[in-house]
């Protein structure tokens, strides 16, 4: 048995793992849901579908293709970018409704939970920062 695409191949395979343990927990737990069924094989499908297209020679080979293609480049990149800035717009807003809260309340866990999203919010600053700084000497 060859592996023709491992990220296929292991994200196969970690979705029949997760399944297999919901299963098993449900189970332990002594009461398994209709949700947890649905769940299981769910993973258990597209487990077996990911785990396939690793080790078929042909659908690996259109997956790395597809991989490569530029339109689609293209389209995850802008897909990260816009993740990227809703996250930092979302954690701004919970900073500072964190912050207001904090102040009028007095609280003091709901400033530091604010501070600490203030730290996060620097390190992509920079992270931003250094990583175009990589890109522009690379490029």
């Amino acid at each position: 048995m060859k592996i023709y695409h491992k990220k296929n191949f292991w994200a196969g395979v970690g979705m029949l793992a997760l399944g297999i343990l919901n299963l098993a927990t449900a189970l332990w737990r002594g009461r398994v849901e209709w949700s947890d069924w649905v769940l299981v094989l769910a993973l258990v499908f597209l487990g077996g579908g990911f785990l396939l297209r690793g080790l078929s020679p042909k659908l690996a080979w259109e997956d790395k293709i597809e991989e490569q293609d530029e339109r689609n480049v293209l389209v995850q990149l802008k897909t990260r970018t816009s993740a990227f800035r809703w996250a930092r717009l979302v954690s701004f807003g919970l900073m500072l409704s964190l912050l207001i809260a904090g102040a009028v309340t007095g609280e003091r866990l709901l400033l530091a939970v604010a501070v600490g999203l203030a730290f996060a919010l620097t390190i992509s600053f920079f992270a931003e920062f250094f990583a175009a700084l990589y890109h522009e000497y690379k490029n």
